[in-house]
């Protein structure tokens, strides 16, 4: 869709890197005197991941079977990782760490005893990684892995190369450090970033140990290729090539259904075909299929007249429509549309019968039964028929048959479509109602699945209906609570409660609140006389209380969980971010007496203790994230400088507001659900965020965006009216009116 195109440049800067965020690049640990070389990791792991990928092969049901890693060693698209990590014959995906899926061509070499494998996928200009000399790696050589462990994308892990071994009959480098399932198939690099091996075992004996191949082994392998195309590759759920020849994209088959994926890159459209080899009945002929999108978005269906590779007919559904079109080369200047139309005889994200009849004179079209469209175009007679694919959608096919009469095989019995009808509405079945299935129960089966995906469809839209009232109500009692010209006691951690509850209604604010009076009970009663006698007193006591006997601490292990966002949680687990422990340990703080305040610094959110009324930045900072470390303002400034890789500025040390620390925890979590394409999530905390702070540009402009993604024409165009009238800094006016025109021009 066109309308993304903008994203980026709309934007001068993302609206949601993650202000909160302690997983960022680790602090450089500091350089002891034997190492003086040490590199650093965070340089290291943004030199290497442009060049990783993450390896998903299908299982024999054709479902993705687990994820390994890979990394580019050339520019033209060769992927090194481990045999095992793509297996035998089966279908494989492989997405860059910016997101992007390249195609698979081929295996360009592989050694199933060495355990490598070298991929080639249709890209160019790809970043990649050097090989280094693996002879020369000693003992104790720093040593760092990349790749997926436990499905965790391109992870990074350092340690030393502890040993040189033989296992199992191949020289392979000992690594200390720990490996996982997903890092197979990742490199190993050195401290100048060149790949000294390729992850391939871990020690089933200690976490800290784990083996590589070494590149010599890989450079070997690379010097004696044995390239095999994807198309002869595969196997498991390979098409019979007597019957059908694919062109492009990944086309299987399992339990007599055709399953087509992935594009053809150099093709307009990405349209990939599967060829039926058998030549068609003369004319007139007929030809039939059912076929399945799992994205209205795209589009699929039959070819006819077709020389095998871009000359043909097409006749498909198309974005909710119906589309016959005629192709006379790959590109967009050579095809077209010959006819368009909606019909309500098809059924979105349903099986759909498409039956199509060539003679001299004419063409013919019918979805389930209907005839939709009858075109004189002559241009094409010859060639032979299949299947075809657009875009990026997944599409199934079954019953695909030519025959030189169709009829009798097309559209629903009326008698079995009226019955289906009548059971939907809630009738039960009668005995006559089973025989007449029973006549035709593939007919049945897909009108009952039509029926369920409809009832489905209204039950998710009443949920989804209630779901925003709910989040739509809670959004306007945040923004209502946090309108107060002053902060009253305990509006922080109410607001807080009230973003929990916008994804979950069963949290009560009133209940969690109870259970802040209970804790603050349980501190006022560990406090001691000497506790009392000054505010550092206090403060000590506060984090003995809060860090050791009572077992807050930041989350480490989980840090994407929206539990870390949800303050009921947080009391519940014990466990948090920094941002929410930064909460209840100022609103503890707040009840013994405390002057605690938000310290909203970059990379990190703590609490700040204020000595004099003039609020110098002079009083303690409390890395809460920490077990509550108290550190001193230029111990405060040098963290920051290495989480951030910059110095708080005067505002970071202003004590932040009730407002702005809500709208930084509604940051993060569109943060998290826009990195994992939630737009129900993200629309949720954007109303949210807008509700308290209407002037927010960039979640304004966030908002459109996943407006017009998900066919909002009128709220996108809202939100675009909006930014017009202010002009906002750092949005580019210019393509936003390229935007809304093109949102203008949509039907």
């Amino acid at each position: 869709m066109r309308a993304f195109l903008f994203s980026a440049a709309l934007l001068a800067s993302t609206p949601f890197a993650r202000a909160d965020d302690p997983t960022g690049p680790p602090p450089a640990a500091p350089q002891s005197p034997t190492s003086p070389t040490r590199p650093d990791p965070a340089a290291l792991a943004k030199q290497v991941r442009p060049a990783l990928v993450a390896i998903q092969p299908a299982g024999r049901d054709g479902e993705t079977a687990g994820i390994g890693s890979g990394f580019a060693i050339s520019s033209d698209g060769l992927i090194a990782t481990n045999f095992h990590v793509i297996g035998e014959g089966r279908a494989l995906k492989v997405e860059t760490s910016d997101g992007r899926e390249l195609e698979v061509t081929g295996v360009h070499a592989w050694d199933r005893h060495a355990d490598l494998a070298v991929l080639k996928v249709a890209a160019k200009d790809l970043p990649f990684l050097n090989l280094a000399d693996s002879s020369s790696v000693q003992q104790g050589d720093y040593a760092a892995a990349m790749g997926n462990p436990l499905g965790l994308r391109f992870s990074m892990v350092e340690g030393i190369v502890s040993a040189l071994q033989e296992v199992e009959g191949r020289r392979m480098l000992q690594l200390s450090m720990p490996i996982e399932r997903g890092n197979s198939g990742g490199p190993v690099i050195n401290r100048d970033g060149k790949v000294t091996g390729i992850v391939a075992l871990k020690s089933t004996l200690t976490e800290n140990l784990g083996f590589a191949v070494p590149t010599a082994q890989l450079q070997s392998l690379l010097d004696r290729p044995t390239p095999v195309a994807m198309s002869a590759w595969l196997r498991i759920g390979a098409l019979n090539p007597n019957l059908w020849q694919p062109d492009g994209g990944r086309w299987s088959q399992r339990a007599g259904v055709i399953r087509a994926r992935g594009r053809r890159a150099d093709a307009f459209g990405g349209r990939t075909l599967c060829v039926h080899q058998p030549e068609p009945p003369a004319l007139p002929y007929e030809l039939t299929v059912r076929v399945r999108l799992d994205s209205e978005s795209g589009a699929a269906g039959l070819i006819f007249c077709s020389d095998g590779k871009d000359t043909h007919y097409g006749f498909y559904p198309s974005s909710g429509g119906l589309r016959l079109t005629r192709f006379e080369g790959p590109d967009v200047n050579s095809w077209t549309i010959l006819a368009q139309l909606s019909s309500d005889a098809y059924e979105p994200g349903s099986w759909n019968q498409l039956r199509v009849r060539v003679e001299a004179d004419r063409i013919v079209c019918w979805v389930n039964g209907r005839e939709v469209i009858v075109c004189d175009d002559r241009t094409l007679r010859t060639g032979r028929v299949g299947l075809c694919k657009f875009r990026d959608t997944e599409a199934d096919f079954k019953d695909f048959r030519t025959g030189s009469d169709l009829s009798g095989s097309s559209g629903p019995a009326d008698a079995v479509a009226a019955m289906m009808a009548r059971l939907a509405s809630g009738e039960p079945p009668a005995d006559a109602d089973r025989s007449l299935m029973q006549q035709d129960p593939a007919l049945a089966r897909d009108l009952a699945a039509r029926a369920a995906t409809d009832l489905e469809k209204r039950a998710a839209a009443l949920r989804r209906l209630a779901d925003n009232a709910h989040a739509a109500r809670t959004a306007a009692d945040l923004a209502s609570l946090l309108s107060k010209p002053d902060e009253a006691p305990g509006d922080l951690p109410r607001a807080a409660i009230l973003i929990a509850r916008l994804d979950n209604p069963e949290v009560d604010p009133d209940a969690v609140m109870a259970e802040i009076d209970r804790l603050t009970a349980e501190l006022e009663g560990f406090l001691t006389d000497e506790h009392r006698a000054s505010p550092e007193a206090r403060l000590a006591a506060l984090n003995d209380w809060m860090f050791r006997t009572s077992g807050f601490h930041g989350s480490r292990d989980e840090m994407e969980s929206r539990s870390n966002s949800y303050l009921n949680e947080v009391i519940d687990d014990r466990e948090g971010l920094p941002i929410t422990l930064s909460i209840l340990h100022r609103e503890f703080g707040r009840r013994i007496g405390l002057d605690l305040v938000g310290a909203p610094f970059p990379g990190r959110f703590m609490t700040r203790l204020r000595l004099n009324p003039e609020d110098s930045p002079s009083g303690p900072v409390i890395d809460v994230f920490d077990d509550g470390r108290v550190l001193t303002p230029d111990q405060a400034d040098a963290l920051i400088m290495d989480l951030s890789g910059e110095l708080p500025d005067r505002d970071a040390w202003a004590p932040a507001t009730p407002r702005a620390t809500v709208l930084r925890m509604l940051n993060n979590l569109c943060a998290s659900a826009a990195a994992q394409r939630d737009d129900d999530r993200l629309l949720r905390y954007l109303d949210a965020a807008l509700a308290v702070d209407p002037d927010a540009a960039s979640q304004r402009l966030q908002r459109l965006l996943v407006h017009a993604k998900n066919g909002r024409r009128t709220e996108a165009l809202a939100d675009a009216a909006w930014i017009m009238e202010h002009q906002p800094q750092g949005i580019d006016l210019d393509r936003l009116r390229d935007l809304t025109n093109t949102l203008e021009q949509r039907p």
